[in-house]
């Protein structure tokens, strides 16, 4: 079974414990605190894999990691499941298909927005607005600098990429007068 496919399994059944809970923003949480620890921590990748390392110490450290980071019960039983069984190393797409499901359950979309300058609270609150009367969900809009789009942006939501770019309409431009 692959790696994705064991992770989604994993975000199923997490998501639908933290859902009967009522503890889904909690727990998206606490996985992505326990997923920036071991993207940043060697040392936590490298003890919690120690095949010298007993079951039992394994889980006094990821209660303690836990316990330090403030998180539930929950995701605490999930990383020390993780821990024990070896798959550690899908916590990243687990933490990530988690936030998804959690994302489609509350309605809300993500949307990434490049542009080559910082964009003013006004027009980031307008174009919020004309999504979500678009989409009908609730949009979460994360700001990216890419000084090569000259001006204009390029908004991502899912799949789906609108590029409202000078660059992208040279790029479009161009390939129009390759074509003639």
């Amino acid at each position: 079974m692959s790696a994705e496919s064991v992770a989604r399994r994993y975000a199923q059944a997490m998501f639908e414990l933290a859902r009967d809970r009522g503890e889904l923003d909690v727990v998206r949480r606490d996985l992505e605190a326990f997923v920036a620890v071991q993207t940043e921590s060697q040392e936590f990748r490298e003890a919690v894999s120690n095949p010298l390392l007993s079951d039992e110490a394994r889980d006094r450290m990821v209660e303690e990691l836990g316990r330090r980071l403030g998180t539930s019960d929950i995701a605490v039983n999930l990383v020390r499941l993780l821990a024990r069984r070896r798959r550690l190393g899908v916590l990243g797409d687990l933490g990530r298909q988690f936030g998804e499901l959690c994302d489609e359950h509350q309605g809300v979309l993500r949307a990434t927005v490049r542009s080559p300058t910082p964009l003013s609270p006004d027009y980031l609150d307008r174009l919020r607005a004309e999504m979500e009367q678009a989409t009908g969900k609730k949009v979460v809009i994360s700001c990216e600098q890419d000084p090569s789009l000259i001006a204009g942006i390029v908004t991502q939501i899912g799949d789906r990429v609108v590029d409202g770019s000078i660059r992208g309409k040279l790029e479009q431009l161009r390939q129009s007068l390759r074509q003639t």
